[in-house]
């Protein structure tokens, strides 16, 4: 009887494997561009005015205290950023996978012909050498279900 039942005993569960969200290049750099395309959304709408837009959401370490600092500035210098930006293209330039974290990087072409940096005066201040469309070179870090913007910088215009 002994022998009849130990084959039926339930062994331990297995432990479940992490899988990564990205099964390649091509998937990562998709993710990356979704995710970039989101958090310019909600740029656009914390500058129109919905305090419900959190585009902090997508961000993660030194995208994050960047956007944190420009917020702060702005209400020091009694400035304020309208209009919406327009994310033209969206080029990925590396990927790295690992069992603990993913790195994707990308060059992002943005239209800034139509965002503002208003005083309190209500004059536009915004700087005349800002071209109409800036190149970023924004890398994305998270875990292997996803990432997010962990730095944003300025990459060469000639690029886009």
């Amino acid at each position: 009887m002994i022998i009849a039942t130990a084959g039926c005993s339930p062994g331990p569960s297995p432990t479940p494997t992490p899988t990564p969200a990205f099964t390649d290049e091509a998937d990562a750099f998709a993710a990356a561009e979704k995710v970039y395309r989101a958090y310019n959304d909600a740029l656009n709408a914390r500058r129109q005015g919905d305090v419900t837009a959190d585009p902090q959401q997508y961000l993660t370490g030194a995208a994050l205290e960047g956007d944190i600092d420009a917020m702060n500035s702005l209400v020091e210098w009694g400035l304020e950023s309208t209009g919406n930006a327009t994310v033209r293209s969206f080029r990925g330039v590396e990927f790295r996978a690992g069992s603990q974290a993913t790195t994707v990087s990308g060059l992002v072409c943005v239209d800034v012909s139509q965002v503002r940096v208003i005083n309190a005066s209500g004059e536009d201040v915004t700087p005349s050498e800002r071209g109409e469309i800036v190149a970023q070179q924004v890398t994305f870090t998270g875990a292997p279900d996803g990432v997010l913007v962990s730095d944003e910088a300025s990459a060469e215009e000639t690029s886009c």
